[in-house]
């Protein structure tokens, strides 16, 4: 077998994306106060920083949001990869694994906009082991599992046997 078999995966929500988000918000907000303290800044220069903070966290939480696909499930069906949301259609997506910490994985994917028109921005879903263990090594095996391509000139796969 050439690839790995069907699978499909339940994403959730990720629930320490707000955590992390909050946590760098919070050392930033502790580097900028001791800059200001120990730096011999103007007024102006200190306002500016804590604008620039302020809109960069919001901006953060704002776009962050917007970059990660929770509440469905991924689908391996042996040749290539799809996303189910709770309600609406499949959709046909390209995966990159971005980190794997052997029990969880942060995906990069790209949702395909439809005939002819390509795929679309990059966005994120985490998905853990926790989620479905009895799938987890099935799961991997996909995601490491190349698409099938098909038999075409150039194809290094292709096979010449008659």
């Amino acid at each position: 077998m050439d690839n790995a078999p069907p699978v499909v995966f339940p994403v959730g929500r990720f629930v320490a994306g707000r955590a992390a988000w909050l946590g760098v918000v919070m050392a930033s907000a502790g580097g900028l106060l001791a800059w200001s303290e120990l730096a011999e800044i103007s007024a102006a220069q200190c306002k500016a920083a804590w604008s620039f903070w302020a809109v960069s966290g919001l901006g953060a939480a704002y776009w962050g949001s917007r970059q990660t696909l929770s509440q469905g499930r991924l689908v391996w069906s042996g040749e290539a990869w799809s996303w189910q949301p709770r309600s609406g259609a499949q959709q046909e997506l390209q995966l990159a694994v971005g980190l794997d910490l052997g029990d969880g994985l942060l995906l990069f994917l790209r949702l395909h906009k439809g005939p002819g028109r390509g795929f679309g921005p990059r966005v994120c879903a985490w998905v853990s082991k926790a989620a479905m263990p009895s799938m987890w090594h099935v799961f991997r095996c996909a995601v490491y599992s190349r698409p099938k391509v098909s038999g075409t000139i150039g194809d290094p796969r292709a096979r010449a046997d008659p």
